[in-house]
């Protein structure tokens, strides 16, 4: 099919491509069940490797990778072109997840949905879900799907960001009537450099923010590797611990009809 110059490109252009294609006749062998598409920052080391590590059987990720640039940062100003770099991104690197023809597709960004929240937010992710033709989920509604499935109203907060970030963070879950006591933000100098905090300073972080007043702790920032330590720390304490990946992985996966639970992930992977 040859499209018109002004659909090329575009989700009007993308869904006419989807509509002419002809339709699988099967389902090939590794997504015998399910394509997510899995769309990260240039940056981010961390969200593939984490949900690769939940992939159930017969579900295949396909990656898209938005171009946005490493930069130093010292400030919430900076923060904001980093940002701004990367929700302009976005729409580019759906494009190029389009023609694998995912049937659901994880957004791992986290930062433009609490910054980009409230109406703005829902426009950005419906405008996503057009252009990539298939239904998205973000972390924000992620987050909040854990939380209510858990029973959770209470939450520390850990993020790799500077305080406009924490706040952003914050307000979200606030405003949809989550209690955060308390916040811990990282301050990392760099969007590559959030992949580089060290294990020990996150298990330091968790002992930072727990205690007898909240239910769980909760991390944000994508390419904060904190899976692993969420894992473990979840076991140690007897509470929930909510890594950002996992929990984005987890809600995608129930959104597109796919619900396994998964022994020794976690909580949130034990729910039937």
């Amino acid at each position: 099919m040859r499209l018109e110059p002004a659909l090329a490109g575009t989700a009007a252009g993308w869904q006419a491509v989807r509509m002419e294609t002809p339709p699988l006749n099967a389902r090939f062998t590794l997504a015998a069940r399910l394509l997510m598409g899995v769309v990260v920052p240039a940056t981010n080391v961390t969200t593939e490797a984490e949900m690769a590590d939940l992939r159930p059987h017969g579900v295949a990720n396909a990656t898209a990778r938005i171009a946005n640039p490493d930069r130093a940062v010292s400030s919430d100003a900076d923060v904001a072109e980093v940002r701004a770099a990367m929700v302009a991104g976005l729409m580019g690197a759906l494009d190029t997840l389009a023609p694998a023809r995912p049937d659901h597709v994880a957004i791992g960004v986290m930062v433009e949905n609490f910054a980009g929240g409230g109406p703005a937010g829902e426009a950005l992710l419906a405008e996503a879900a057009a252009r990539v033709g298939c239904p998205v989920t973000a972390p924000t509604h992620a987050s909040l799907a854990a939380l209510a499935a858990l029973d959770v109203t209470r939450v520390a907060l850990l993020t790799p960001f500077f305080p406009a970030g924490d706040a952003a963070a914050r307000a979200f879950l606030e405003e949809a009537g989550i209690v955060v006591p308390r916040v811990l933000g990282l301050r990392a100098p760099g969007p590559a450099a959030i992949g580089r905090i060290t294990a020990e300073r996150l298990r330091e972080a968790v002992r930072e923010l727990d205690g007898p007043d909240v239910q769980a702790v909760m991390q944000v920032g994508t390419n904060l590797p904190f899976a692993a330590v969420a894992l473990a720390a979840e076991a140690e304490l007897g509470k929930p611990v909510l890594a950002t990946n996992p929990v984005t992985y987890w809600h995608a996966l129930r959104q597109a009809g796919v619900a396994p639970t998964m022994p020794g992930a976690g909580r949130l992977f034990s729910l039937t």
